[in-house]
């Protein structure tokens, strides 16, 4: 037998190798999903029955390559998402001011674009007939992301990265559109997501990722978006943990249209319920502040700490956005009473 024979082209260097079974998603989410949920295990929209112990993973990577974007994994993981799920949102996903900022430098924006590129990779976007038309846009942009990724370029090309970072809706103030889904604090605080994302019309289109309460967007078409200081993310700089969100095109996306998309695919059995309220009942605290996600609406409302503001002058400015569908096992969500008491 060659010696040859159980390596392939890694996706990222390009030389032969063995490949190593990574995450799409990275791993210390769907870890902190499961140290933090009711029953310790995940679930998907497209199978929410079932019981699941791990993200999505692909054969992509050689050692090397999946040790270098792990690295910017774990500076991301250590500097923004732990402090941010721990520290600055309390037990009810509210923040608390806490943190102001979070300070980086080109490791922020190398791990978004290695999550958005890997959604490429893995994307068979020449079956799709919304994505068949960017095929050569879309190869030009995964080999600028590819060289970016291997410090090669110091440039992403013709487009923008964008972080968000979520709060409990329930302790804002203002005005709530009226198709706005009832359980978007579910969406919004426990989710992950992500794939290609494209308009109806076919004249939009970005990457989108969610992990948590943190999710991100990668422009393509258009390659800016006007009035999002806030959530840009540079080379280096500060990330406000009290954004102001104007921007009327990934605001729809994010609070309406993806989470009336993703919401539609999840509907559990009253068995499953069952299970879960017990599962819940037996561990209620599991010595995590997220787990006391379940207090009551009221006592929530009453704090009215907005950190976050989310804000359209013209909402007849609001295109409508749709995703091609959830990315394979890659949305996955808590597993507690949440929905029903977040509305």
């Amino acid at each position: 037998m060659s010696s040859t024979s159980n390596t392939s082209k890694c996706s990222l260097c390009l030389r032969e190798n063995v490949l190593l079974d990574g995450h799409i998603i990275p791993a210390f989410v769907f870890k902190w999903i499961k140290d933090t949920s009711a029953t310790g295990f995940l679930r998907t929209a497209i199978t929410p029955n079932l019981r699941q112990q791990d993200g999505l993973k692909r054969k992509l990577l050689c050692k090397n390559c999946e040790g270098l974007l792990n690295h910017y994994e774990t500076l991301f993981a250590n500097n923004i998402f732990h402090p941010y799920v721990e520290t600055e949102l309390d037990g009810s996903g509210i923040a608390t001011g806490r943190i102001k900022y979070f300070d980086h430098d080109e490791w922020l924006l190398r791990f978004v674009i290695s999550l958005h590129w890997r959604f490429l990779v893995t994307k068979d976007y020449t079956s799709s007939s919304d994505l068949s038309k960017f095929k050569k846009l879309l190869d030009d942009i995964k080999e600028r992301w590819r060289q970016f990724l291997l410090k090669e370029d110091n440039h992403t090309g013709k487009c923008e990265s964008h972080i968000l970072l979520f709060q409990n809706l329930a302790a804002g103030e203002g005005y709530v559109p009226s198709n706005m889904n009832d359980k978007i604090n579910y969406y919004l605080l426990r989710c992950t997501d992500g794939g290609p994302a494209i308009s109806k019309g076919k004249n939009k289109f970005g990457i989108f990722s969610k992990i948590g309460p943190i999710a991100f967007f990668t422009t393509i078409i258009p390659d800016k978006l006007k009035n999002t200081n806030d959530s840009r993310v540079r080379m280096r700089g500060k990330v406000k943990t009290a954004q102001h969100l104007y921007n009327p095109i990934l605001n729809r996306f994010v609070f309406i249209n993806r989470p009336n998309e993703v919401m539609s695919k999840i509907s559990f059995s009253e068995r499953q319920w069952g299970k879960i309220e017990n599962a819940y009942k037996e561990n209620p605290t599991l010595g995590h502040p997220l787990s006391m996600l379940l207090r009551a609406f009221s006592k929530v409302a009453r704090r009215s700490i907005t950190y976050i503001q989310i804000k359209s002058n013209s909402r007849k400015d609001w295109h409508s956005w749709e995703a091609p569908g959830v990315h394979p096992g890659s949305c996955s969500f808590f597993q507690s009473k949440i929905n029903r008491i977040y509305h």
